[in-house]
C-alpha cells in the first residue's frame, strides 16, 4: 500500500480529519511548484492522535513547537511530515469549506482557495526570510492563475486581517507591473 493510501486508511480508523495544505495545495490549485514535504492541517485537540500516527509509522520529530511539528523519517525516500495545529474554532470551518481531490491516487481534502491563501498570507506575515519569496510567489500565483482581482474588497481584507497592508501594496504593485 503507498504512503498515501495508507494515510488515508489510517485517518480514517482513527477519526483524524486534515486537510492537504502548503505546496501540494498550491499545485492542486493550478500553480505548479516543486514541494519537497507534505504539510497538513489538522485540529489541535487531536495532537496526541497525531503524534501516535506518524510514530506508528516510523516516523520521529524533527522539530517541534506549539502549532507546529516537522516529522521525518529513516525509511529511504519516506515524504517528510509537517503537521500545522489550529484551534477547532478556526480547523472546523476550513474542514467545512474544503474540497475533495485525488491526491495520488487518494480522495483528499484542501482548504477553499480563500482559506489557502489566507494561509499563505500568515505565513509570509510571519515567515523567516528565506521563505519570503516562495510564499509571496504562492499568493501572487494563486490570484493570477484563479483569476482573482487584487484590487477587490475580499482580497484586500484578506491581507488586512493575515498578513499587512505592505505586503498587499507590495503584492499590488507586483500585480501593476505584471499587467
Amino acid at each position: 500500500m503507498s504512503f498515501f493510501a495508507t494515510i488515508e486508511v489510517e485517518t480514517r480508523q482513527r477519526r483524524l480529519p486534515f486537510l492537504v495544505i502548503g505546496g501540494h495545495a498550491v499545485n492542486l490549485y493550478g500553480f505548479a511548484r516543486e514541494t519537497a514535504d507534505l504539510d497538513f492541517l489538522v485540529c489541535s485537540d487531536d495532537r496526541s492522535s497525531w503524534m501516535s500516527l506518524f510514530a506508528d509509522l516510523g516516523y520521529h520529530v524533527f522539530s517541534d513547537a506549539p502549532n507546529f511539528v516537522q516529522l521525518a523519517s529513516d525509511k529511504h525516500a519516506a515524504w517528510p511530515v509537517d503537521l500545522m495545529f489550529v484551534q477547532p474554532a478556526t480547523f472546523k470551518p476550513m474542514f467545512e469549506g474544503s474540497r475533495v481531490v485525488e491526491f495520488y491516487g487518494t480522495a483528499s481534502r484542501i482548504p477553499a482557495l480563500e482559506h489557502l491563501i489566507a494561509l499563505k498570507l500568515h505565513a509570509l506575515k510571519n515567515t523567516r526570510p528565506h521563505r519570503f519569496l516562495k510564499d509571496f510567489l504562492d499568493v501572487e500565483n494563486l490570484i493570477r492563475i484563479n483569476h482573482l482581482e487584487i484590487k477587490s474588497e475580499n482580497i484586500r481584507r484578506l491581507f488586512e486581517k493575515y498578513a499587512t497592508m505592505e505586503l498587499y501594496e507590495k503584492m499590488s504593485a507586483a500585480f501593476d507591473e505584471g499587467t
